[in-house]
């Protein structure tokens, strides 16, 4: 999934707090897998 599209969109719905927690996603160190793609779409 490319990220920066992804984050364009949220933002454009108005989903300014899933941008946010989408933004900050890589740099969590214990969220090793699924990634966050995974767990919104599953």
């Amino acid at each position: 999934m490319l990220t920066h599209p992804t984050h364009e969109r949220l933002i454009t719905l108005g989903l300014t707090g899933m941008a946010k927690a989408f933004e900050e996603q890589p740099r969590s160190p214990d969220l090793d897998a699924p990634s966050f793609e995974e767990r919104v779409d599953g």
